[in-house]
């Protein structure tokens, strides 16, 4: 039997998530692993910390919640009707995604984390940094980036 039971895939509804996890259920298939499908919520009052209040008009982040559930609840459908492997979807709100990954991943027990990245450098990665290599510097499993395209 496997040491990785437990995968743990955080989900943006990109292309390079929907590489991620096509990979963690092929991954997960060959080992008999579950799949821990993770969507974070960012309010914009985090995610723009120096503006007061947020900017533009007040969300109601229960609609956000509710929306991103039953998106990721798609996403599971379509995944479950072609696989046998176990996924759950969480939707959890986090002041910071590689954070947010990190308690997660520690919470599930998580032995894998396999998630999309979008590959940037020189510029863009400096402005905008990585989620994944965030996620990488203190994650407490593992963790398999892929980009998309990547799965074969």
């Amino acid at each position: 039997m496997s040491d990785y039971q437990s995968f743990l895939v955080p989900y943006d509804f990109s292309d390079h998530a929907r590489s991620a996890l096509d990979v963690a259920v092929d991954l997960a298939g060959r080992l008999g692993a579950r799949i821990h499908l993770l969507h974070v919520v960012q309010p914009p009052t985090y995610a723009y910390p120096g503006i007061a209040g947020g900017i533009g008009p007040t969300i109601d982040l229960r609609e956000v919640r509710q929306s991103a559930s039953q998106a990721l609840d798609d996403v599971v459908g379509r995944v479950a009707a072609g696989s046998s492997v176990a996924i759950e979807p969480h939707v959890v709100e986090g002041l910071t995604i590689p954070e947010t990954i990190h308690e997660l991943a520690r919470q599930v027990d998580a032995d894998l984390i396999v998630m999309g990245t979008h590959g940037r450098t020189g510029l863009a990665h400096a402005f905008l940094g990585s989620v994944a290599e965030r996620t990488l510097r203190g994650a407490p499993a593992p963790v398999l980036s892929v980009q998309a395209g990547d799965e074969g």
